[in-house]
């Protein structure tokens, strides 16, 4: 892996970036996702479409959560109310801090 820069952490979430292979590393507790700059843009873009269309359900353990689907539909991502606002949050900060350091370089 890359040597990165991070640029930014909210509760579970931690996003770095490497300027070198200009891939993004989205750490989220038990996974690590990577986009190219392309991709990171176009997950963003997803992201934001579903900030306020969110639905939460009751899961076993009595906590609301909601589900991100991935490409493999076996695999879901899940959410409290609290980390998906982490989530969202970060992903918007550190676009904007990638930009920042893009103008730096």
């Amino acid at each position: 892996m890359c040597q990165s820069i991070n640029l930014t952490t909210k509760g579970n979430t931690a996003i770095s970036y490497c300027s070198k292979c200009n891939f993004h590393y989205v750490w989220q507790k038990s996974y690590v996702l990577t986009f190219s700059c392309f991709q990171y843009a176009c997950f963003l873009e997803e992201i934001r479409n579903r900030v306020g269309n969110e639905e939460f359900l009751a899961f076993p353990d009595d906590e609301e959560r909601m589900f991100l689907a991935t490409p493999a539909p076996e695999i879901l991502f899940t959410f409290t109310k609290e980390e998906w606002y982490n989530f969202t949050t970060a992903l918007e900060e550190a676009n904007y801090m990638r930009e920042v350091y893009r103008i730096i370089q």
